[in-house]
């Protein structure tokens, strides 16, 4: 199994275009047996898919050529032993739903900036956001 974790930017997203951006995605990767979170701030998405490598490789060429993401970039990739979000075809995080003390903890420069953060960062806060006790979370 690998897992992949990319950020890319985005302008103006309304919640209508995150609620598009999920549905497709959770019937994309419930039918390809990926799983995975996207977690969105007021400029960014990081997404982490967890499944097959090519099923995983076939999903990232067509968030490539999705107009929505800008700036895409590769933050880690590789082998998994087991599944951080094994419930979910798709998981929505907004960060303003995470609680300012553990949100901190990852931001650079006080703002959410995936694609600054060092490797462990980015692993830890995906074990983070894996919990299943979403109330020592949530905001």
């Amino acid at each position: 199994m690998t897992r992949l974790v990319y950020s890319s930017r985005h302008r103006d997203l309304q919640p209508e275009t995150v609620d598009d951006i999920l549905e497709k995605s959770r019937i994309n990767n419930l039918r390809d047996g990926i799983t995975g979170a996207l977690i969105v701030s007021d400029r960014s998405f990081m997404q982490l898919l967890e499944g097959e490598r090519d099923a995983v490789a076939k999903c990232l060429l067509r968030l490539l050529g999705d107009p929505r993401h800008d700036d895409i970039r590769i933050l880690c990739a590789g082998d998994a032993e087991h599944r951080l979000f094994a419930e979910w075809s798709m998981h929505l995080i907004q960060t303003s739903g995470i609680k300012r003390e553990i949100l901190s903890r990852y931001e650079i420069d006080g703002s959410f900036a995936p694609e600054k953060m060092t490797q462990a960062a980015i692993e830890d806060l995906c074990k983070v956001l894996s919990k299943d006790d979403w109330e020592e979370i949530a905001a």
